[in-house]
This record gives structure tokens, sequence and C-alpha cells, in this order.
């Protein structure tokens, strides 16, 4: 759908702690140089979403779309991708790092000073595509 000018999409979205999710209309992400847009197969529902939507555990922003255990079809890729090509299927991992640091350097990203998990502290995989860092694939196979 185009809605001036722009690439729209559905995602599941928590507008309010303690409230329902909601089915919203929103732009369809932008790659970068370093991006992929990944079409969702599959999107886990986790015990972390539950919590926050109960605000048990805090997020960024709001509104923020859910899901951090993600599978999916590379759709698109950026210029500087070159560990996946449209068409692969990857599962994604939940943190985005910046792949340079220490922790990144060492296959400690879990520590990445930059880390951003999808879902939670970003737009996350309840979304028809979302995007994330080449970084951030597990694994990459043709399909």
């Amino acid at each position: 759908m185009i809605q001036k000018g722009k690439m729209m999409m559905k995602a599941v979205r928590l507008v309010k702690t303690r409230q329902p999710l909601q089915i919203q209309e929103v732009s369809t992400p932008r790659i970068g140089e370093q991006d992929v847009l990944v079409r969702v197969k599959a999107a886990g529902i986790c015990h972390s979403d539950a919590h926050y939507r109960a605000g048990v555990s805090p997020v960024l922003s709001l509104p923020l779309t859910l899901g951090h255990e993600v599978a999916g079809v590379v759709e698109e890729v950026g210029s500087q991708v070159s560990n996946v090509k449209a068409g692969d299927r990857v599962c994604l991992h939940y943190l985005v790092t910046c792949g340079d640091c220490y922790y990144c350097s060492t296959g400690n990203e879990q520590f990445c000073t930059s880390g951003a998990m999808i879902g939670k502290h970003r737009d996350g995989g309840y979304a028809h595509v979302f995007r994330v860092s080449s970084v951030s694939m597990v694994t990459g196979h043709r399909s």
C-alpha cells in the first residue's frame, strides 16, 4: 500500500502498556548500506513480549513493534552487504550489534555497548517486513 509517497505495511504494535496490542499501518522501513530487509515468515511469542505489554519490563519508547524471535526471507540488501542475498532464508539474532567493538570482535556480541534488542529497543518482527543490520544474521541459506 502507498500512502503519501510512502510504502506502508501492517505491524502488531504495543501502543500503551496494560492495553491490547494494535494492528497499525506503518511505513515500510528503508534500508541503509549495511542493512537487510527481511520478509517475516515466523515470529515467536516470547514471555518477554508479555512483560513489555504488562509494563513489567520497560521498553525504550512507544509505540513499538514487538517480536525478537524472528525467521524469514531476505527481500533486499544494502550495497555493502555480502553475507546474505535476496532469497536467503535467515534466522535473526535478537540483538542488533555494531560488529566492530572489542566484544563483537571476540564473539561476545551480547556485551556490545551499542547493542539494541529488536522488539524492545527498536521495532521488531511482528510485521510484514523489518530492517536489521547484516551483522545480526545468524544463518543465511539459499532457498
